[in-house]
């Protein structure tokens, strides 16, 4: 049987640490919710480990798998990185905006492999050329096997990032986003089945994607739509008001206050919207100051300065 692999190199438990709570949308099909923070030194997040994780793995974000194979073909693995952020660069034409909402899909890149183990089908830079409504509104979309007694199930889980002050305002624009995206499914496969498919993948991974989320290609497998979210938001403590040691107990603290706090207004969006048949995926990130940071860590990847 052919296996879909996925694409992100390791170091994510260096970067990130997950943060228990108690938590539950509640959803019939499968769902998560789950905390995470970057590490923090003297009362601050840090992004040193963050900077160079994203470095590494830029290149898996912004190309596709035949792209990446040809780098090594090429004996240009080395040039992966710089490559991709040429690439990011020209696409956005420096746009400073829609640059530093690029970190967002970034990042639901990271978790959506990493955590869900749902490689990638395409990232949104990738489909760039394609004028797909996704480069705009949405994220990537990645594939998850479920293993659901032998039947061969999948989800095409689809991305939507936003990283914003507030986290209710990230909520309400992620699900403004997924709405308008959830009935895409004749834009979707028009990429996919003339375009993506064949230049993303060797024939013997197009043929097995094809068999698996093209209809009339479809071998006795299900396929549904899910949704994967990353959520950034400021944290709103302020450093001079704690030790180093009491500061790391609030901000758990905080990080359970705040998903508390909002986890029934994230419940009640996918039931005003009917979205309730739908598998979600959360994945949420304090920063310090989320609108300033998200812009400094986009211009430190593309060698422009920033944190």
């Amino acid at each position: 049987m052919h296996k879909f692999t996925k694409t992100i190199k390791k170091g994510f438990d260096g970067v990130f640490t997950e943060v228990d709570h108690k938590e539950s949308l509640g959803l019939r099909n499968p769902h998560d919710l789950r905390l995470f923070h970057l590490d923090v030194a003297n009362n601050l997040f840090s992004f040193g480990e963050l900077h160079r994780f994203l470095r590494q793995n830029i290149g898996r974000y912004v190309f596709s798998r035949t792209a990446i194979e040809q780098f090594y073909i090429d004996e240009e693995i080395e040039d992966i990185g710089t490559k991709a952020i040429e690439l990011l660069r020209s696409a956005y034409k420096m746009d400073e905006d829609q640059i530093s909402e690029e970190l967002g899909d970034i990042m639901l890149y990271v978790f959506l492999e990493q955590m869900l183990e749902a490689p990638k089908l395409y990232s949104k830079i990738e489909l760039n050329p394609y004028g797909s409504k996704n480069t705009s509104n949405g994220g990537g979309v990645h594939l998850l096997s479920l293993n659901n007694g032998g039947k061969p199930t999948y989800q095409k889980v689809i991305g939507k990032s936003k990283i914003v002050g507030d986290l209710r305002n990230a909520i309400d624009n992620a699900f403004e986003a997924i709405v308008e995206l959830k009935n895409d499914n004749e834009n979707e496969l028009r990429i996919l089945e003339s375009t993506a498919l064949y230049q993303a993948y060797d024939p013997e991974t197009t043929e097995y994607l094809k068999d698996i989320i093209i209809p009339s290609k479809k071998i006795n497998a299900s396929v549904d739509k899910a949704f994967g979210v990353f959520l950034g938001y400021s944290i709103g403590l302020n450093p001079e008001n704690y030790s180093n040691e009491e500061f790391r107990e609030k901000l758990t603290e905080k990080m359970n206050r705040d998903i508390k706090a909002d986890v029934a207004y994230i419940i009640d969006k996918i039931n005003e919207e009917k979205l309730g048949s739908h598998s979600f995926y959360f994945y949420i990130l304090p920063f310090n100051d989320a609108d300033g940071e998200k812009k400094g860590i986009m211009d430190a990847l593309l060698l422009k300065g920033g944190i």
